[in-house]
């Protein structure tokens, strides 16, 4: 299979994926069967262990889809083995500054250009049984170094986090920036903020990101063009659903 970046140039569309909170290996296979491009590991609002992130990881990538993973935080200590362990590229929450977004992206790139080191009996380096250069050149040119803006001075210098060398993606945290805000996903002025971020990186040609907590609001921003579109997660998904059974059967 195709890693995702590679999925990313070639698609005329978004690609569409989900949080993962579950820690189950089941439903990350259901949501392939439903046709999701990939999904998100959630370490950060989710209690997943490191072994649970990496098992997660391969279920997605057996089931068809790519897998990324939202870090815990942005210091940095689960990068390591989270690329070694075939991750196709890392969310990085809470980026606040250029300094932050430039530190903790380095460490997602070989030396010397960066900081991770050499893992060749990785899965990503197929337990010793690989091409060293070609673990190398996928290493740096095929994981994806996502970094969420959250805060609206953060996002207005969206231009300036879409320069750094090895940032190759921005996601837009609007959960968080309602918390700074409190203006909604669908307030005008977050609108034309939203549309301000996504014109600094297709005119940086990195990539994109943003979460909708609906399909018709994940529809709009596949209109307008994300790389990559996220709608709900699973736990909602399969909470909605329990909830729509139960009332369809004793509401009738």
């Amino acid at each position: 299979m195709d890693r995702l970046v590679d999925r990313l140039t070639a698609s005329e569309r978004s690609l569409l994926g989900t949080w993962v909170k579950i820690p189950s290996l089941e439903t990350v296979e259901l949501l392939g069967h439903a046709g999701f491009d990939f999904i998100v590991v959630d370490m950060e609002h989710a209690p997943h262990s490191l072994d649970v992130a990496y098992r997660l990881v391969f279920a997605a990538q057996a089931a068809g889809m790519a897998a990324l993973v939202r870090l815990p935080d942005h210091n940095g200590a689960t990068i390591q083995p989270l690329l070694d362990g075939g991750a196709d590229g890392l969310l990085v929450p809470r980026v606040t500054s250029l300094a932050i977004a430039e530190e903790v992206t380095r460490k997602m790139v070989f030396s010397p250009k960066g900081e991770r080191g050499l893992g060749t009996t990785s899965r990503a380096g197929c337990w010793g049984l690989g091409d060293m250069d070609d673990y190398i050149e996928r290493g740096d040119k095929q994981c994806l170094r996502m970094v969420q803006l959250e805060d609206w001075q953060a996002l207005e210098a969206a231009a300036d986090f879409a320069d750094l060398e090895h940032v190759s993606g921005i996601f837009i945290g609007h959960g968080d920036l309602f918390l700074s805000s409190g203006k909604p996903p669908n307030d005008p002025a977050v609108k034309a903020l939203t549309a301000q971020v996504l014109a600094a990186t297709k005119e940086a040609e990195i990539f994109s990101g943003v979460a909708a907590a609906s399909a018709a609001q994940a529809r709009e921003y596949v209109d307008m063009g994300f790389s990559l579109v996220m709608v709900s997660n699973d736990t909602t998904l399969f909470g909605r659903a329990a909830v729509e059974a139960v009332k369809a059967t004793l509401e009738g």
